[in-house]
């Protein structure tokens, strides 16, 4: 991946090659985290449905309680209200009113004692008082709203929240909120009156109530459910996950220890076999005057083989340390006479996958260095930085133009590819500082816990 380029003043201007992604940069899952996530994940959405339920349980029992207040009001109207009705409430003289309110009396009066309604009204349709179980208001007159009006013409029964503010409802103050229903009524002549029962708000709320505890029972019932069913499979998901991932990480470890051993065996081969075979050559040669000078060349041949032997079998990072691994990275320049410096703090925390790419690149970035930079002196570094390692290779050599990384790769110019690599591989940076006469120096950050490496 191509970056952009900064500036840096008194510097080669730094080429961001390779940027970090993070997608690739393997972390420990925290498993107690995602589980305790998804308990309260789950028990917040009950919360949030229990919330939404009560809110809706309220307009439902309000509209259940209104339906009923508006039944049993409309019911009372006409099986015991209508049948105690006669003209004379109306139109009848003072005793014969009298007489009318008394069959209303007799005929309410259980309903009354059974005190499930607070007040009782009959008007008139000009807003008089006809009748009430509250004596005072007989014969008051209000001005009717527009829905009373309504339920006298159409003959309709409806309900509703009384306003205990208006006058001809002071009598009712102190019972708390009450639900006022009403319903027509015709006199035995068909004139329309208006019959209001009050009944007690509380059982509003208590139905309110009831449907709350309903929902909300249904509601952390159902999280419970889903969680008792989702715990199990959960926790058999995670340990599948971190059963293929110590897996992966085995796999990792067994292919580096199959390599080690691969080059280990090829290097016991080389120093029991060849090495040995010329190095014993060229001790015969050594004993004529005439073929001292092959001999020389010969002596010159077993030192390079033991070079290459120190490369085929470096240290490895997770055994001896990471610094005694970069030092083997480094034989081959410094068997090619190059001054190399590691600087690696230890003990440093990193996994065997970040440990091998770390030798990897350093290995690459130090032959390149050699075999193209023409340079006196090789410094390689590497620390810590929060969850990631640094490690920088660079070089007092003659440097380049990064304008050339733009173009495809020469053939059997390899290096820079390999160290893009890496930094691909473990979802790192890949960081480059050179310019013609100023030295190179390549900066890779790689997660220190990556467990990704091809």
């Amino acid at each position: 991946m191509r970056g952009h380029r900064a500036s840096t003043s008194g510097q080669p201007t730094p080429v961001v090659l390779v940027t970090a992604d993070p997608r690739r940069r393997a972390a420990r899952t925290p498993w107690r985290r995602v589980l305790v996530g998804v308990v309260v994940a789950a028990l917040l959405g009950g919360a949030v449905v229990a919330t939404a339920g009560t809110l809706v349980s309220q307009r439902v029992a309000e509209s259940f309680a209104v339906r009923d207040a508006t039944a049993d009001t409309a019911a009372l109207a006409r099986v015991v209200v209508e049948p105690a009705l006669v003209d004379d409430v109306t139109s009848g003289g003072p005793d014969a009113r009298a007489v009318a309110r008394a069959r209303l009396d007799d005929a309410l009066a259980g309903e009354s004692r059974a005190g499930s309604t607070v007040r009782l009204k009959l008007w008139g349709a000009d807003g008089t008082v006809l009748w009430s179980d509250e004596p005072r208001l007989v014969g008051e007159r209000f001005p009717l709203s527009d829905e009373d009006l309504a339920a006298l013409r159409t003959d309709r029964s409806d309900a509703e929240v009384s306003d205990l503010d208006e006058p001809e409802n002071r009598y009712e103050r102190g019972h708390g909120p009450l639900l006022e229903a009403y319903q027509a009524v015709h006199t035995p002549s068909g004139e329309a009156l208006l019959f209001e029962a009050y009944r007690p708000y509380d059982q509003v709320i208590a139905r309110a109530a009831d449907l709350r505890a309903a929902f909300a029972a249904l509601a952390f019932g159902t999280v419970g459910v889903v969680l008792v069913l989702l715990v199990p499979l959960l926790l058999w998901l995670l340990v599948r996950i971190r059963t293929g991932q110590r897996l992966r990480e085995r796999l990792l470890g067994r292919a580096l220890d199959a390599e080690a051993a691969e080059r280990r065996r090829l290097a016991g081969e080389l120093h029991d076999g060849p090495v040995q075979d010329v190095a014993g050559l060229a001790l015969s040669l050594g004993a004529v005057p005439e073929t001292r000078a092959a001999a020389e060349t010969l002596r010159q041949a077993v030192s390079a083989l033991r070079t290459s032997m120190a490369t085929i079998r470096p240290a490895a990072p997770g055994r001896d340390g990471l610094g005694a691994a970069l030092d083997d990275a480094c034989a081959r320049a410094r068997a090619a006479g190059v001054l190399t410096d590691v600087d690696v703090p230890e003990p440093l925390e990193a996994s065997t996958a970040a440990r091998t790419a770390v030798v990897r690149f350093v290995r690459e970035a130090v032959w390149n260095a050699v075999k193209h930079a023409d340079a006196t002196r090789i410094r390689v570094s590497v620390r810590a930085d929060r969850a990631d390692l640094v490690v920088r290779v660079s070089d007092d050599g003659v440097g380049f133009d990064p304008r050339l990384l733009d173009g495809p790769a020469p053939a059997g110019h390899l290096g820079t590819t390999l160290l893009r690599e890496v930094a691909e591989d473990t979802g790192g940076a890949l960081l480059l500082r050179t310019a013609a006469g100023a030295g190179t120096a390549w900066e890779l950050t790689l997660p220190a816990r990556t467990e990704s490496l091809r």
